[in-house]
């Protein structure tokens, strides 16, 4: 079974910013921490990997050395937010702009 990668491992898209692997990070280690999985070993080895991933993509210079040797092009950014270029397949509203939503977290019930 080939290893997941970091990004894999945190559950974010390469081109993801650092808030959206902070927050990420954050869901994950909550949702795997030990202390809610008493019973299991897996559930602190979970964590010690979710902990590698995000130490490695937090900071921008491992995060780049990284990418150059997993071969992750580093011209794309994951843009998302009011400064969004439309794209396409959004529909124009009546002042010609373009609706779109800026992104945000929802809180996990």
């Amino acid at each position: 079974m080939p290893t997941p990668s970091l990004y894999e491992t945190l559950e974010v898209s390469p081109q993801a910013s650092p808030s959206v692997i902070r927050a990420a990070y954050r869901c994950l280690a909550q949702q795997h921490h030990p202390d809610k999985h008493l019973n299991s070993d897996a559930a602190g080895q979970r964590l010690a990997m979710i902990n590698f991933a995000y130490s490695v993509l937090a900071d921008p210079a491992k995060r780049r050395g990284y990418d150059i040797r997993e071969g992750i092009d580093a011209a794309f950014v994951e843009r998302r937010g009011l400064d969004v270029r439309p794209r396409s397949h959004h529909a124009p509203d009546a002042a010609g702009g373009v609706n779109c939503r800026p992104f945000a977290f929802r809180p996990l019930i």
